[in-house]
């Protein structure tokens, strides 16, 4: 393995593990969709020590995917697409982000039609803010 695919992994300190803040980032987070997934995001500045910017979930609905190995499966790809994408985030300065993914149709999605969701989502979120 080489030291950049170590880099692109998913530390535990990224991941969003707290029911408060899911609640919070759906009550006040700004929300975009596209034909795959649904965002929830939030910009705060609650976060100043931690070394990460962006803390992430990613949810998919259990009543559309029934059996738990194709939501494993989606989440698996939709964390792959989002570390395969997270070169192109650009930050504000004293501003970290919670991002909430979201699935909701009934099929398994072609990973690169997924990828290029996640990186229209992230171009949307980070670059459409900034203007």
């Amino acid at each position: 393995m080489t030291s950049t695919s170590t880099n692109k992994k998913l530390k535990k300190q990224e991941i969003i593990n707290q029911n408060q803040i899911v609640n919070k980032i759906f009550r006040k987070g700004k929300k975009l969709e596209n034909n795959l997934l649904k965002v929830a995001y939030l910009e705060t500045t609650s976060f100043k020590k931690s070394l990460f910017k962006v803390k992430i979930a990613f949810f998919v609905s259990k009543k559309k995917m029934i059996k738990s190995y194709q939501r494993n499966r989606i989440k698996r790809l939709m964390r792959m697409s989002y570390q395969l994408n997270k070169p192109i985030i650009q930050f504000k300065r004293k501003t970290s982000y919670y991002i909430i993914f979201m699935y909701f149709k009934k099929q398994i999605p072609n990973f690169y039609e997924l990828k290029k969701c996640v990186e229209n989502l992230i171009k949307q979120m980070f670059f459409l803010s900034l203007a």
